[in-house]
C-alpha cells in the first residue's frame, strides 16, 4: 500500500541528483561508514588507556615530590633541634656566642641545600654560619667587638676569621621580624619565603627560641633552606614528555618549578617574588589562571585530580597539599598535557584510518570507472546541448555505440543541424539591428554632450549681463536723489531681469532633472507662513483680474515641517500662476489638507463671497512623518482631453498656453519632477470650459517650533566701522561693465581697489600690491581665473590672500573643480550685494555700519503743497535769485540750484519746499515756465 508513494518520493529526491553521484554515492557510503566507526572504537580505547596511564604518572611524581620536599624540610629542624641540645646540655652557652663560630660552618658543610644557620640572644648579640654557591664560608658577627655592626668575615681552611668582606651598621638583631615572630609564636615557626640578596635563590627559614630552666628568654635559633636545591630537583623528574611540576604558596606564589625559570624576577636590581599566573612559561600560566579560577587554594585539605583545557588541548591535572605544624603551607602542582600519552596512540590510530582510507580510494575508483563508462556517454550529451544553448552550433556528440545511448547521440546531432540553420538567419538579423541601435546610442550621447556644453556656455553668456543688469539695478536702488518715476523705471528693470534669470534658471533646472543631479535640500519651515506669503503675492494679481484667491488648510496640517522649501514654493508658484493666467472669471483656490482629510468643494458663487480659511492651529507629534496633499482648482478655460498627455513634456504648451503667447512650457515638467523628488506625484483633471485641478502629494517630518530657523532682517550696508584697516581688494575680469559693478558698490564705502582684466594681470598686481581679497572671474582670456588662483595659492604670500571665484555657470560639479583649484569661495553671477558684503566678512573680517531699518527715509515723502508755485509767487523774490535760479536751471547746475534753493527757503519756506519737489522730480520746465511768466508780468 505504501510501496508506491515510497518509490515516487524516492524518484523525486534522487532525480535531483546527478547520475554519477548515484551510481558512486551507496558505495562510499558503506566504506566510509566503516571506516569511521574503527577509527572511533580505536580513539576511544587509546583515550582510555591515556586516563589510566595520566593517572599513575602524575601519583607517582606528586608523591615524589611530596617524600623528597619532606626530607629537605625536616633538616632545619634538626639542625635547630641539635643546638637546642648542645645548649641544654651545656656544650655552648646562648651568652657566650664566639664559639658558636666553628659549630655553625661544620652544620652549613654537612648541608649544602642549607644557606645559613644562626644564634642570636637577648644582648642582641649575633653569630650565622653562611656557604654561599661558589662554596665559600662565611661568619657574621654582631657583638661589642664590632661596635654592634653587622660584619661579615671570610674564613680559612680552619673556620677561622680571616678578612671583612662586608659592614653593616644599625643592624638590631632583636627587632628582626625572624627573631620577633619566633618570640611571639614561642615555638619553630617557618618564616615566610624571602629572595637572598647575594645568591640568586629563595629561601625560607625555622626560628625557634631558647628558653633557660627557668623559662627565661635566652635567644632564638635560625636554620634558613634554599629552595634553589627544590627546584633542581623537580627539573630532575620525568614528568612526561612535556609535563611540569611546580610548587606554590596558598596565595598563588611560585616557589619552585620543574622547568628552567626562576621563581623571581629583578627589577631595579631587587628581586621580587611573583605569582604563577604571571609565569613566562604558558603551561604554567595557563594551569595556575585555571587554578585561581575555578578552585579556592586555601581550601584545599587533600589530594585531587583534574584536567582542564588550553587551546582546545586537554591537560591533566594533580594537586597535593603539603602542610606543618610549624606554618608551612604549600601545594605540589603537576601538569602532563594529553598529547604526551596521545602521541603514539593517536599515530596508531592514524595508520588504522590511513588503510581504511586507502580502501575506500580503491573501491571510490573501481566505483568512478564504473560510473564514468556509464554517465560519461549522458555528460556528452548534456554538454552538447548546453552549447547549443550557448549559441554554440558546431559540436557535435560522437558516441561510438550501437546501444540505446549511441541512437540518442545520433538523433540528437540531426536536431542540432536543423536548429543552427534556423538561427542562423536570426542571428545576422540581430546584429544588423545592433549595429543600428550602436549607432543611434551613439549620436544620442554626442547630442547629450553638445546640449551639456550648450548649457553651459548659454548659463555663462546670459548670466554675465544679467549680472550687471541686476546689480547695476541695485546700485541705483541706493541712490536717494531719484525720483519716485525713476525708482519705478528701476525697479522695472530689475524686476524683468529677475524674470529673464527665472526663465534661464527653468532650462537649467530641467537639464539637471533629465542628468539626474538634482537633490533635495532639506529645510525645517513654517508652512503656514510660506501659504501666507504666497497669497499675499497674488492677491495684487487676483484683485487685478476681478478674480476670487482662497487659500484654504484643514487643522491638522501641520505648521512645522521639514522638507525642500525653495522646491515646494516653485511648485505652488506655478501652479497658481498658470492658474490665475487663464483664468478670466471666478476664481482660484488652494487647499491642504492631510491624505485621510475628506477633500472640501469651494464654489464662487459671486465676486464679493470668499469662503473662510481654517486657521485652527494643529496639533502634532514631533519628528514623525505625515503627507500633505494640495490641491490648486481654477474655474478656467481647462484642457481639452487629448492635450493631457503631453502636459508634463518640456517645451508643450496646451492649445491656451499658445494663444496667451506666453510661458515656456517648463513649469509643469519642472514641478511635477520636484514633487516627484519631495516623494509624491502630481496629477491633473480638467473640463473644458470648467476649469483644472492640479493635486500634489508630498511625505514632510513634523519639527518642533524651536527648530524653525528665524530669519534675520536684511539691513542695507552704508559704510565701514571706523578703526579697521583699509582694505585692499583686486577685482578681475574680463569684462570691464562687470569690474564696474564691483568697483560701484565697493568704491563708496572706502576700500582701496585695483582691477585686473585676466589672470596675467592678476597675477602681476597681487605680487605688487599683495590685496587682501581678490574677486576672481573664473572665464577669462589669455589666462583664466583657475590657473591664476592656482599660481597665487601656491606661494607662502598667496596663502595670505583670500580669492573667491565669481562665475556664471550653474554646473553644480563647477563648485568642486574651482575649490580644488584653490579658490576660498564661490559665488554664481548675478550676485546680491548682502552677499558680496558678507563674503568679505566672512573671509577677511570686514565690519560695516548698517541702515537704521526704523529710521525715516531721507527723502521726504509727504505731500508737498504745489499751490504756492505762482508767477506772483516769483515776482516776490529778489529778481538777483530769480535771473541765477533760470541760469542755473538752463545749465542744469545742481549745486547752485540748491544754494539758491536755500536762500529762498529763509523768506518764503514753502516756495522754497515746491521748487525742490519739482527738481527732484526733473520738473525743470515748470520752474522755467513761472519765471517766464513773471519777467512778463513785470515787462
Amino acid at each position: 500500500m505504501f510501496l508506491k508513494p515510497a518509490n515516487h518520493l524516492v524518484a523525486k529526491v534522487v532525480g535531483k541528483i546527478p547520475l554519477r553521484t548515484v551510481l558512486i554515492a551507496p558505495f562510499v557510503l558503506q566504506i566510509f561508514a566503516t571506516v569511521g566507526l574503527v577509527g572511533y572504537l580505536s580513539f576511544r580505547n587509546g583515550q582510555k588507556a591515556v586516563n589510566e596511564l595520566a593517572d599513575q604518572l602524575m601519583s607517582e611524581v606528586s608523591n615524589r615530590v611530596k617524600q623528597n620536599l619532606q626530607v629537605y624540610l625536616t633538616t632545619p629542624h634538626l639542625i635547630n633541634q641539635t643546638k637546642q641540645d648542645a645548649v641544654r646540655l651545656g656544650f655552648l652557652k646562648m651568652d657566650n656566642l664566639p664559639p658558636w663560630e666553628k659549630y655553625l660552618l661544620r652544620q652549613v658543610r654537612l648541608y649544602p641545600y642549607i644557606a645559613y644557620t644562626a644564634v642570636g640572644n637577648e644582648k642582641g648579640e649575633y653569630r650565622s654560619g653562611e656557604m654561599l654557591s661558589n662554596g665559600s664560608l662565611i661568619i657574621n658577627v654582631l657583638d661589642k667587638s664590632t661596635n654592634f655592626e653587622f660584619r661579615s668575615y671570610n674564613t680559612d681552611a680552619q673556620g677561622d676569621r680571616t678578612k671583612i668582606i662586608a659592614v653593616t651598621k644599625n643592624h638590631n638583631i632583636k627587632t628582626h621580624p625572624a627573631y620577633t615572630g619566633a618570640v611571639k609564636a614561642g615555638k619553630a615557626i617557618w618564616s615566610p619565603v624571602f629572595t637572598s640578596l647575594v645568591e640568586p635563590t629563595l629561601m625560607s627559614s625555622v626560628n625557634e627560641p631558647v628558653y633557660d630552666k627557668n623559662n627565661q628568654l635566652q635567644g632564638v635559633l635560625l636554620t634558613t633552606l634554599r629552595l634553589d636545591y627544590v627546584g633542581q630537583f623537580l627539573n630532575s623528574l620525568k614528568v612526561g614528555k612535556t609535563g611540569q611540576a611546580f610548587i606554590i604558596e596558598r596565595n598563588g606564589t611560585l616557589l619552585a618549578t620543574s622547568t628552567s625559570e626562576q621563581p623571581f624576577r629583578t627589577k631595579n636590581k631587587q628581586r621580587e617574588l611573583f605569582k604563577a599566573q604571571d609565569s613566562s612559561n604558558l603551561l604554567t600560566k595557563s594551569t595556575a589562571r585555571y587554578l585561581t579560577s575555578y578552585l579556592q587554594l586555601n581550601k584545599i585539605k587533600e589530594s585531587q585530580q583534574l584536567n582542564f583545557e588550553i587551546d582546545g588541548k586537554r591537560q591533566f591535572l594533580k594537586i597535593l597539599p603539603v602542610q606543618d605544624d610549624k606554618g608551612l603551607d604549600w601545594l605540589i602542582v603537576v601538569v602532563v598535557p594529553e598529547t604526551d600519552f596521545m602521541e603514539q596512540i593517536t599515530t596508531h590510530t592514524q595508520t588504522t584510518i590511513l588503510l581504511c582510507l586507502l580502501a575506500l580510494a580503491v573501491a571510490v575508483a573501481i566505483g568512478v570507472l564504473t560510473s564514468r563508462w556509464v554517465t560519461t556517454p549522458i555528460f556528452h550529451l548534456n554538454t552538447a546541448a548546453k552549447n547549443i544553448a550557448k549559441g554554440e552550433w558546431g559540436n557535435t556528440v560522437e558516441i561510438k555505440r550501437s546501444d540505446e545511448l549511441g541512437q540518442l547521440a545520433k538523433s540528437f546531432n540531426s536536431m542540432a543541424r536543423q536548429l543552427q540553420e534556423s538561427f542562423a538567419t536570426l542571428e545576422q538579423r540581430v546584429e544588423e539591428r545592433t549595429a543600428e541601435l550602436a549607432i543611434a546610442k551613439e549620436k544620442a550621447e554626442v547630442a547629450n554632450q553638445t546640449k551639456s556644453t550648450f548649457l553651459a556656455n548659454m548659463s555663462h553668456e546670459l548670466r554675465s549681463p544679467l549680472n550687471a543688469i541686476l546689480g547695476f539695478a541695485q546700485l541705483m536702488t541706493r541712490s536717494q536723489t531719484l525720483s519716485s518715476e525713476h525708482q519705478e523705471n528701476i525697479g522695472i528693470i530689475a524686476r524683468s531681469g529677475e524674470h529673464l534669470l527665472t526663465l534661464i534658471n527653468n532650462v537649467l533646472d530641467l537639464s539637471k532633472i533629465e542628468a539626474g543631479h538634482t537633490t533635495l535640500n532639506l529645510k525645517n519651515f513654517d508652512l503656514y507662513r510660506l501659504l501666507d506669503d504666497l497669497e499675499d503675492m497674488f492677491q495684487l494679481k487676483a484683485d487685478d483680474q476681478h478674480l476670487q484667491l482662497v487659500f484654504e488648510r484643514t487643522p491638522d496640517v501641520p505648521r512645522y515641517v521639514c522638507t525642500d522649501e525653495v522646491k515646494l514654493r516653485q511648485v505652488l508658484i506655478n501652479l497658481i500662476n498658470n492658474a490665475l493666467k487663464f483664468t478670466s472669471q471666478g476664481g482660484v483656490s488652494l487647499k491642504v489638507q492631510s491624505k485621510s482629510e475628506t477633500p472640501t468643494t469651494i464654489t464662487f458663487e459671486s465676486e464679493s463671497e470668499t469662503p473662510t480659511t481654517n486657521n485652527k492651529q494643529p496639533t502634532t507629534n514631533n519628528h514623525q512623518q505625515t503627507t500633505i496633499t494640495f490641491e490648486v482648482e481654477d474655474t478656467g478655460a481647462g484642457i481639452a482631453p487629448e492635450e493631457l498627455d503631453s502636459l508634463f513634456e518640456a517645451f508643450v504648451q496646451t492649445q491656451t498656453g499658445k494663444e496667451s503667447q506666453e510661458g515656456t512650457g517648463l513649469g509643469l515638467p519642472i514641478s511635477r519632477q520636484f514633487v516627484q523628488l519631495m516623494g509624491g506625484e502630481m496629477i491633473v483633471t480638467s473640463e473644458v470650459g470648467r476649469g483644472s485641478v492640479f493635486k500634489f502629494d508630498i511625505t514632510v517630518s513634523v519639527v518642533d517650533a524651536n527648530d524653525i530657523d528665524t530669519k534675520q532682517p536684511t539691513r542695507r550696508v552704508v559704510a565701514l566701522e571706523p578703526n579697521q584697516p583699509t582694505y585692499r581688494i583686486l577685482i578681475v575680469d574680463d569684462k570691464a561693465i562687470n569690474r564696474q559693478l564691483l568697483i560701484k558698490l565697493l568704491n563708496p564705502l572706502g576700500f582701496e581697489l585695483k582691477e585686473a582684466s585676466n589672470g596675467k594681470e592678476a597675477i602681476e598686481v597681487w605680487d605688487n600690491w599683495e590685496p587682501h581679497l581678490i574677486w576672481m572671474d573664473m572665464r577669462m582670456p589669455i589666462m583664466d581665473g583657475y590657473e591664476a588662483t592656482k599660481h597665487i595659492k601656491t606661494t607662502t604670500k598667496g596663502q595670505a590672500t583670500a580669492i573667491i571665484a565669481l562665475t556664471a555657470s550653474v554646473l553644480e560639479e563647477e563648485r568642486a573643480v574651482i575649490l580644488s583649484a584653490g579658490c576660498d569661495d564661490f559665488m554664481r553671477k548675478p550676485f546680491r550685494e548682502a552677499d558680496i558684503f558678507e563674503a568679505m566678512n566672512k573671509h577677511i573680517g570686514v565690519r560695516y555700519l548698517y541702515e537704521d531699518p526704523t529710521a525715516t527715509d531721507f527723502i521726504e515723502t509727504e505731500d508737498t503743497d504745489n499751490s504756492v508755485l505762482t508767477a506772483a509767487a516769483f515776482r516776490a523774490l529778489p529778481g538777483l535769485w530769480v535771473t541765477q535760479l533760470k541760469q542755473a536751471l538752463l545749465n542744469v547746475d545742481l549745486d547752485l540750484i540748491s544754494s539758491i534753493i536755500e536762500q529762498i527757503h529763509s523768506q518764503d519756506a514753502a516756495l522754497a519746499k515746491a521748487i525742490a519737489n519739482c527738481i527732484d522730480n526733473f520738473e525743470y520746465d515748470t520752474i522755467l515756465k513761472l519765471i517766464s511768466a513773471s519777467e512778463m508780468s513785470n515787462g
